[in-house]
């Protein structure tokens, strides 16, 4: 008994190799989400640190809270704190509190072995989410104009189609090195992201010898993050990609904040919502959670 429910159906975890399990488990996911993790695992890159913790009525997956273990280096310091995402309830068994029970077992066995909780959500889950003790909290976004004159791009598009250029980058990710204030240590979900929903966005700067994740609308940039095995030159990797491009979005904490606008950030679904008093340091010192780092 749990949050006053009389639990009827079976509790399972850490259950990536158990076919039948996880084959439900991405079924669910398909039907909340309009996506799955069957590449990302076939691929190998659904490592430990992702636990889906969930309910099972017989062998069907009918609720669960997944669990990210999450290293960060915030300004230089370690810190090891735990993300909640894929939270998602069969709709034929929603309304007998699943997903309650299941975010308290979630917390109750992970609160105080990390450094702090948190999760993004919508503003309009700040109830459910709130009778947990979580807070909402505040994220800052840099951006600035741009003059690039009469330059045209210099990186180049990654296919990642191509199994020989898909490896590289992967390899690079391996041995990456942080190019941000607020940075992760991560490979599965970099992994996940730039092999798969934003496999189109991949780019390669031969001089920085950088990979470059970023998204061009008309005259507008948003990059989410520079993978590279040193430090690069942001500077260079933002004019880069040419003249036409006026302004330029970070998805991430820049080391150097030096001409950029600072802005709280707010997009629709994408709320931080935090439990412990080292993650209130988000806010304070005005950081992001990199783009690549949502679960």
């Amino acid at each position: 008994m749990m949050g006053g429910i009389n639990l009827k159906y079976s509790y399972v975890t850490d259950y990536k190799n158990n076919d039948r399990l996880r084959h439900s488990f991405n079924e669910l996911i398909e039907k909340t989400f309009d996506f799955n993790f069957v590449e990302w695992f076939d691929n190998g890159f659904w490592s430990e640190k992702y636990i889906p913790c969930s309910l099972v009525d017989r062998y069907k997956i009918i609720a669960n809270v997944s669990v990210n273990l999450m290293d960060f280096n915030r300004d230089g310091t370690e810190k090891h704190y735990m993300q909640i995402g894929t939270v998602m309830t069969d709709e034929e068994y929603r309304g007998q509190g699943l997903s309650r029970y299941l975010m308290e077992r979630v917390i109750a066995e992970y609160e105080g072995k990390v450094d702090g909780i948190y999760l993004f959500g919508g503003d309009n889950v700040v109830h459910f989410y709130s009778k947990f003790g979580f807070i909402r909290g505040t994220e800052y976004q840099y951006s600035k104009v741009v003059k690039v004159a009469n330059q045209k791009m210099q990186v180049e598009h990654v296919n990642m189609a191509d199994k020989t250029r898909r490896q590289n980058f992967i390899d690079a990710i391996k041995n990456s090195v942080s190019n941000e204030r607020f940075s992760k240590d991560n490979f599965g979900l970099n992994a996940f992201w730039a092999t798969g929903p934003l496999r189109d966005l991949v780019y390669y700067h031969t001089d920085e010898d950088a990979y470059v994740i970023a998204d061009r609308k008309k005259d507008d940039l948003l990059i989410h993050q520079m993978i590279s095995t040193h430090k690069v030159d942001l500077e260079k990797i933002t004019s880069s990609f040419g003249s036409s491009i006026k302004k330029v979005t970070l998805g991430f904490t820049p080391n150097e904040a030096n001409g950029y606008e600072v802005r709280e950030f707010h997009k629709e679904d994408c709320t931080f919502f935090y439990l412990g008093k080292d993650l209130e340091n988000i806010g304070e010192k005005k950081l992001i959670f990199p783009t690549l780092s949502h679960a």
